[in-house]
């Protein structure tokens, strides 16, 4: 994966969160995914219906179709599950991706701050 590919994958808080429960767990309902991703954002405490709500909406229109764009996940109506790609955007994610060559995150993050 391209490092353009991969920042704009990880971007994002909900997106990095995502990329971080399926490669643990792999497919997982999209319910179960809200559920873990609440959980991430408001602890232990039971979320209440709008937080619930508000995520699931920003998953469905927002979140997931990027990353099936990228093509690190794939879903349907009940499912989310992870592409071999993931295992690219994890690499960044863990700092393990590239680390030397042109599509080191080092040297690309110098010439953005250049």
């Amino acid at each position: 994966m391209d490092f353009e590919t991969a920042f704009d994958v990880l971007s994002n808080e909900h997106r990095r969160a995502v990329l971080e429960i399926l490669a643990e767990t792999g497919r997982l309902s999209r319910r179960e995914l809200t559920s873990r991703l609440l959980a991430r954002d408001v602890g232990p405490d039971d979320p209440d219906r709008s937080s619930r709500r508000r995520l699931r909406i920003a998953l469905h229109h927002n979140h997931l179709p990027h990353l099936a764009d990228a093509g690190v996940v794939t879903y349907d109506d009940e499912t989310v599950a992870p592409t071999p790609e993931l295992d690219a955007v994890v690499g960044w994610l863990d700092g393990s991706g590239p680390t030397d060559g042109p599509d080191s995150l080092d040297d690309r993050l110098a010439e953005f701050y250049a």
